[in-house]
């Protein structure tokens, strides 16, 4: 059995990675490192019962990118596996959700990896990142001024994504790739040291192996050792998030940190960052400037951007975070249909629904769905927030301006006119991820539903190959 076998079974026997009968989905760039993941995971295959399926995303970087899709194709199929591929153009995603090419790639990277994962019921994630990306992290996140919740590397498993290289060094890697004559794809831009993580991994890396040749697990295992005294304070944190939460959803979280006792001061950026984890599938920290600045706002109707598009807004004395999308058109509506919003992703799927309990619709708390009765719904349509719109909120007996209403919900004028809000005809039904209309909501009289749900990076370009 090979060290790179046994490092994956003591990270599996520390970790808890993968157990048997697990149906893991491997990401494959075609890089060395998940190629090696590829055909050791196939070794552990049998021992473990495992079912084995790949994922790979083009991003369009690349001259080579429709090549190396296509090396992962033949190698998913030489070895018997299932084969899933999305093409993203991360260039034209980074510029419209105006965040940057490593933040847009990662993002349509785990999306489709979820996404799969829902739809063919894969139990595991099992991503490719070494000591050596570890150490990387450890040093990058450092010099970028993280705290101590900021400095435990990558970890060895998260929900469901699992890293069983992340005990293995780059050159173990390498030597088992050479031995068994296996092939991979070589990623020039890695050679660019004009990014920090490739100056860092080139240049940096090197001359701390001339001090120490083990630096790099070294490092690594320092970054985890932080990361379980952090876990320590992770309930800690969690008690003080509960003490200064005033609302959360899937789309917005208001914060009153004047709740935190003075002594805790210190960890308002710990909550500020629970918050920001929530709302985006972006496992990267913020900047420890762009942290702070967010903490600090003072004044009332200040805003500043803290990462992955995510706005922090002082709205009456309370931080509200939130991630505001373009202004939607007024666009028609089918039922039984999936239409796209915005070039960001956003989109509405209308369906009709015959089963259904009133109970389970009346305790539902998912903002981005609505249930009505669909007798009541007329022609449909979506489009954005208009100065002076009136509705008849759940509950209520008269009309109300929806600038109020979003406004007694907490929803700052930057945030506003960003909100998609469905009618029939010219009635507002619905105000996406914050309420209906009282006359359209499901009753026992009601004989069919109207499903409405609000998502998010709707799917395009995706294929399986078996």
């Amino acid at each position: 059995m090979t060290n790179l076998l046994n490092n994956i079974l003591l990270a599996n026997e520390r970790f808890d990675l993968f157990r048997q009968g697990d149906r893991v989905l491997i990401a494959l760039s075609g890089g060395p490192d998940s190629v090696a993941l590829l055909h050791l995971l196939g070794l552990l295959q049998h021992q473990w019962n495992l079912t084995i399926a790949v994922a790979h995303v083009n991003h369009c970087l690349r001259e080579e990118a429709a090549g190396d899709q296509r090396f992962c194709r033949v190698l998913s199929r030489a070895n018997g596996y299932k084969f899933h591929s999305k093409k993203v153009d991360i260039p034209v995603r980074a510029k419209k959700l105006k965040i940057g090419f490593e933040q847009a790639g990662r993002e349509a990277r785990y999306g489709f990896f979820q996404r799969l994962c829902e739809k063919f019921d894969y139990t595991r994630i099992a991503t490719a990142h070494t000591a050596d990306d570890s150490a990387e992290t450890f040093l990058l996140n450092l010099i970028r001024g993280a705290n101590f919740g900021g400095l435990g590397g990558i970890p060895p498993k998260r929900n469901n994504i699992i890293r069983p290289l992340i005990e293995s060094p780059k050159a173990e890697i390498l030597e088992f790739l050479k031995l068994n004559g296996l092939s991979y794809r070589i990623d020039e831009s890695n050679r660019d040291n004009t990014q920090s993580r490739n100056l860092i991994r080139n240049k940096i890396i090197p001359v701390l192996r001339n001090i120490n040749a083990k630096a790099s697990r070294h490092i690594a295992r320092a970054g985890r050792d932080i990361s379980i005294g952090y876990g320590f304070l992770e309930d800690e944190v969690e008690k003080l998030y509960q003490k200064c939460l005033v609302n959360e959803s899937n789309t917005q979280i208001t914060l009153d940190l004047e709740k935190l006792p003075t002594y805790y001061d210190s960890l308002r950026s710990w909550i500020l960052l629970r918050a920001y984890f929530h709302l985006t599938d972006d496992n990267k920290r913020p900047d420890s400037t762009k942290i702070e600045r967010a903490v600090n706002l003072s004044r009332r109707g200040a805003v500043t951007l803290l990462g992955s598009g995510i706005i922090v807004s002082n709205h009456a004395g309370k931080l509200i975070l939130c991630r505001p999308l373009e202004q939607v058109k007024r666009i028609r509506l089918r039922r039984n249909s999936k239409t796209k919003l915005t070039d960001s992703g956003l989109a509405i799927q209308v369906e009709i629904i015959d089963g259904f309990s009133v109970k389970d619709i009346e305790k539902g708390n998912d903002e981005s769905i609505a249930f009505l009765d669909n007798d009541k719904v007329s022609k449909l349509t979506v489009r954005g927030f208009i100065e002076g719109d009136k509705f008849q909120p759940l509950g209520m007996r008269g009309t109300k301006k929806v600038a109020d209403y979003l406004n007694d919900k907490g929803v700052p004028l930057v945030f506003k006119k960003s909100i998609p809000i469905v009618l029939s005809n010219d009635d507002i039904i619905w105000i996406a991820g914050y309420g209906i209309a009282e006359k359209f909501k499901v009753t026992v009289k009601t004989s069919k539903v109207l499903k409405i749900q609000m998502l998010r990076d709707m799917v395009i370009n995706e294929s399986t190959y078996f």
